[in-house]
């Protein structure tokens, strides 16, 4: 599943990659053994299940960053993993924009009513505990 893809426009020699290996931590392949045109030139891990993938694009002199999961990551993470990307490619091409703010998510905490049972049950307990009752 494609989680995001960060477009740019760079001439992609030597010290581009070399910029964004040091920027992404990415493995970078200038030259591939077999097809000289091979459309993956890099690949950095996200997490255990993500990577991000360095690819030519459809038209000459432009490329894609492109994150890719077969996990299930946290939607905080993968905004982090965007910012990261396009901040990477902005260094390349000023013309990439960072992605929008990600929303603060409120925690996926389980409610559950505190009412006066549960509250005199937790009370016996306590004193139990204590040593009161």
């Amino acid at each position: 599943m494609t989680l995001f893809e960060v477009s740019f426009a760079a001439a992609m020699d030597g010290h581009d990659l070399a910029m964004l290996a040091g920027a992404l931590a990415m493995s970078t392949t200038p030259r591939s053994k077999g097809d000289p045109r091979e459309n993956h030139l890099g690949f950095a891990r996200l997490d255990h299940f993500s990577g991000l993938f360095l690819e030519r694009s459809v038209v000459e002199g432009e490329w894609v960053l492109r994150a890719i999961t077969w996990g299930h990551p946290g939607s905080q993470a993968v905004h982090g993993w965007h910012v990261a990307a396009a901040a990477a490619a902005h260094r390349l091409d000023p013309t990439v924009k960072a992605p929008d703010r990600a929303a603060d998510p409120a925690p996926d905490l389980p409610t559950r009513h505190v009412g006066r049972a549960s509250n005199r049950r937790l009370s016996r307990f306590r004193r139990r505990l204590v040593g009161v009752s």
